[in-house]
């Protein structure tokens, strides 16, 4: 609109008849319609909504486990949920569960995400008393601990480690006898439990170290850990005994927490230091006979499962 005003302005210059001082009033006019005919630009941007101001959810005790609780949002609109325990866990999801081992106060966070940003909410529940877990005779609590504590480290032979596909049809790779000597460095490593739930893991001042870890495969100490890779030194954590139906289970609880290799978690291998906050492991096997007790465990990583031999020390 505003080209062809200016080209009838010019061709009304150009004309003879018209005199310029019978130019301007004409162009003034010109100017005010150009101005009275446009009309502001409406408004695209898209209003968001405000964030979450009253986050919310509740908190059930599991009646088949010993302090645990499910905690599951009740915050309107919102799609993401973000979990802090206040005992070192985390988690994401509307609905989760959360293992306290340990009697006390505990402020659990929930952050509640809509298309706005955040809201935060806060209760504190109280856990009453520590988890001892029973040590009955032939339980998996008194095999695992000797009704006190009980360490437990690699099997010193080859197949200690195994690799392959979820049916085991087929070895993808298994540690062989010499790797007791080149890997010394994990087959000292001992993880100590005790039947207060407490999980001891001493790598014996180095570990094994790989490359989502940081390193190129090799024998390096506690030290040479760095960033989200220290959570996988030694350290403290918890464990639950499970009866997982079909097959016992054993879970264990705090960020880095592992046996075997802390690459092999619930339903992924890791390629990078994000150690997971909890794994559980099926217990295949697990017995007695003249060297001691022994046990395999095995995780389902997804594309594949991870098996790890083990003899109490």
């Amino acid at each position: 609109m505003i080209h062809l005003l200016f080209l009838n302005f010019y061709f009304l210059k150009r004309k003879k008849n018209i005199k310029m001082k019978n130019i301007f009033p004409i162009l003034s006019l010109v100017i005010v319609l150009l101005f009275s005919a446009c009309e502001p630009q409406q408004d695209d941007a898209i209003e968001l909504p405000a964030v979450p101001s009253n986050v919310s959810f509740t908190v059930t005790p599991v009646t088949t486990e010993t302090n645990v609780f499910t905690f599951k949002n009740t915050t309107p609109e919102t799609f993401l949920y973000q979990w802090d325990f206040g005992n070192g866990e985390t988690a994401v999801g509307q609905e989760v569960q959360a293992y306290f081992p340990l009697k006390g106060d505990y402020n659990v966070t929930l952050k509640a995400f809509n298309d706005g940003g955040f809201g935060a909410g806060t209760q504190t529940i109280n856990v009453a008393e520590d988890d001892s877990q029973p040590c009955a005779p032939g339980s998996l609590v008194e095999f695992l601990t000797g009704c006190d504590e009980q360490g437990w480290i690699l099997l010193q032979d080859a197949g200690a480690y195994w690799v392959g596909p979820s049916d085991a049809s087929q070895t993808w790779w298994a540690n062989a006898l010499d790797d007791v000597t080149t890997r010394y460095c994990a087959f000292d490593d001992e993880w100590i439990f005790k039947t207060t739930g407490e999980m001891v893991y001493d790598t014996k001042g180095d570990l094994w170290a790989e490359d989502y870890m940081g390193h190129d495969f090799l024998c390096v100490t506690d030290d040479e850990l760095t960033g989200a890779a220290e959570a996988w030194k030694s350290g403290s954590y918890t464990y639950q005994a499970l009866d997982g139906g079909t097959v016992e289970q054993l879970k264990l609880v705090g960020l880095g927490a592992f046996m075997g290799l802390p690459k092999a978690t619930n339903g992924v291998e890791l390629t990078d230091a994000s150690p997971a906050s909890s794994i559980t492991y099926d217990i295949i096997d697990r017995g007695e006979d003249a060297n001691g007790k022994y046990m395999e465990l095995e995780v389902n990583m997804g594309a594949g499962i991870w098996r790890f031999k083990y003899v109490s020390n």
